[in-house]
């Protein structure tokens, strides 16, 4: 995970954060990447899709499992 400072971080956030690096080091998942701009336009949002063609930038942040 990218946080500058893990302080302002909630308990919850920061097991996410051990939950998502352990898997990323175990290799049963993906680091996480953008759907949008990485490939995924016809998983998007009727809303997303708007925003898209209207100039706008959704990001869909995923990951992949690989078990």
């Amino acid at each position: 995970m990218n946080h500058i400072n893990d302080e302002d971080l909630s308990p919850e956030e920061k097991e996410f954060g051990i939950w998502l690096s352990n898997g990323i080091d175990r290799g049963w998942i993906s680091e996480p990447y953008c759907h949008t701009h990485d490939g995924g336009y016809q998983y998007m949002s009727e809303e997303e899709i708007e925003e898209w063609e209207a100039g706008g930038d959704p990001c869909e942040h995923v990951i992949r499992i690989f078990i």
